[in-house]
């Protein structure tokens, strides 16, 4: 029998329906927050792929280790970590950690989280439209603030 994994999503698979849509299934999910992080649309996307001036979302530290930033914790079967592993493209595109994350009901829980590799971050990258319309979908998966600051974000398109 397999066993549960835990994924942070900050990125485009918070939006539930893209999260099925790409073949990936949750037993359960709940919304938590990364401490002393944020988001950045700094991650080159794999070659052949993308826009000129696209940037992937990553995680990056928040000065001072002020701050966070949100997502959701997907409970999930370890069947799922090698499609999850394809599609950050793992491990030349992104590292995998095991990172603390708060749940609203203020415990700790670890899980999986990717990060783009030092050498697969840009400077000056945007989101395109379209990552932007998968985030507008996942509304409900973030405090209205979070939500208004990801909004207000330029795209490359």
């Amino acid at each position: 029998m397999s066993e549960k994994i835990s994924f942070f999503a900050y990125n485009e698979l918070m939006n539930e329906a893209y999260f099925k849509e790409v073949g990936l299934e949750c037993l359960e999910k709940v919304t938590v927050t990364l401490s002393a992080q944020r988001i950045a649309f700094n991650r080159i996307p794999p070659e052949g792929t993308g826009v000129e001036g696209q940037g992937l979302p990553n995680i990056e530290p928040t000065p001072n280790n002020a701050g966070m930033m949100e997502g959701v914790l997907y409970e999930m079967r370890d069947t799922f970590l090698p499609k999850l592993d394809e599609f950050h493209g793992y491990p030349k595109e992104c590292t995998r950690k095991l990172m603390d994350l708060n749940r609203h009901d203020f415990t700790i829980v670890r899980g999986i989280v990717y990060i783009a590799q030092p050498e697969k971050v840009g400077k000056n990258l945007k989101p395109t439209k379209a990552v932007m319309k998968l985030y507008k979908k996942a509304k409900k998966e973030m405090s209205m603030l979070y939500f208004s600051r990801l909004m207000n974000s330029r795209t490359c398109d």
